[in-house]
């Protein structure tokens, strides 16, 4: 969901001004990836680096944004607009794509489950050069180590191919991703439902309430990124080349197929929000039925009582010696034929 907080650390400050806004406090970590068929090496560098071969990949794999000038400093090595860096750290940013002519700017979102069993949207922003990648992660989210592992073990796929294909990889390992949450989602639902007809407290109203703000979560992030991975396909950016254009039209079919799993979730989440309401309902009504055969039951006995309650001295039954057992037996069979009609008409 859109949070309002972050916003007042940016308010009146001019376009450009580099304040990370997320929660994450972790320090910065900068790694430096390099490839081509041949060769592979991995380091951690701390300034603008120099890389080994002209003919490789380098994929620049940054984990932590609490160094704003260590982030500075990256952005004036590699040329990149003020307003990329500002949207960097700004962590509430919306999935998208923007061209700043020598390289793609690229938004996305991961999804990570808060202690409170909650989705949280963690930012991912990736920046595409001729041959580099730049990656930036709020903390160290390890979901990118098989794409560096694969790079290491040398794959064949991976290490031929430019660096745009590792766009392609890293964008296709988010999106894969989104299916783990969503079954997470799912699986939530369906434990509800197993479970809702006998179990109607407030506390699973409460756990539906979550789950229904969970999806809209999910969907606020994932409308978007169809829009994104459209533009990637379709558009004849020159870093990306063709033959990369069928893997991500691959992708984005995934994320076509992700938002009607959403679409579904959400209808099966409203569905069972109403059976918890008619739930509710009839247990209600079961409890006022019930009520109220007790209060039509007592109607006549307490008008059988009220009535011999009187104070006139004029009534034979009050000093006949049978009287008051007569008056018990009456209200006896009166209450007994009430409860049998009740039966009968099926209201008990």
């Amino acid at each position: 969901m859109l949070n309002l907080k972050k916003w007042p650390k940016k308010a009146g400050l001019p376009p450009g001004s580099l304040v990370y806004t997320g929660k994450e406090n972790i320090p910065t970590k900068i790694d430096l990836i390099e490839y081509n068929k041949e060769i592979f090496s991995q380091k951690i560098i701390e300034e603008c680096p120099e890389f080994a071969k002209e003919d490789t990949v380098k994929w620049i794999k940054i984990n932590g944004l609490k160094d704003v000038e260590n982030l500075k400093k990256i952005g004036t090595c590699f040329n990149l607009h003020p307003l990329v860096l500002e949207d960097v750290l700004n962590t509430n940013q919306r999935p998208k794509v923007e061209d700043y002519n020598d390289y793609l700017y690229i938004v996305l979102k991961l999804f990570d489950v808060s202690d409170n069993d909650r989705i949280i949207t963690k930012q991912v922003s990736l920046i595409l050069k001729k041959e580099l990648v730049i990656s930036f992660q709020e903390d160290e989210e390890p979901i990118f180590n098989l794409i560096t592992k694969r790079i290491k073990t040398g794959e064949t796929q991976i290490r031929s191919r430019g660096a745009d294909y590792l766009l392609y990889s890293l964008i296709d390992t988010i999106i894969d991703s989104y299916f783990w949450d969503i079954e997470k989602v799912e699986d939530n639902i369906e434990r509800i439902e197993n479970n809702l007809i006998e179990n109607t407290s407030p506390e699973v109203l409460k756990r539906i309430h979550n789950i229904k703000m969970d999806i809209i979560t999910l969907r606020k992030t994932i409308r978007p990124l169809r829009g994104v991975l459209s533009t990637l396909e379709s558009s004849e950016y020159f870093q990306i080349d063709e033959s990369t254009d069928y893997y991500l039209r691959d992708v984005y079919d995934h994320s076509l197929q992700i938002f009607e799993m959403l679409e579904s979730l959400r209808d099966r989440i409203s569905e069972i929000l109403d059976i918890y309401l008619s739930s509710t309902s009839n247990k209600l009504n079961e409890i006022v039925r019930v009520l109220t055969v007790i209060s039509t039951i007592f109607v006549p006995l307490t008008f059988i009582v009220g009535l011999y309650g009187m104070n006139f001295q004029n009534m034979p039954e009050l000093r006949h010696p049978l009287g008051y057992p007569a008056i018990l037996a009456l209200i006896l069979i009166v209450a007994i034929s009430m409860l049998v009609y009740f039966r009968r008409k099926k209201w008990i």
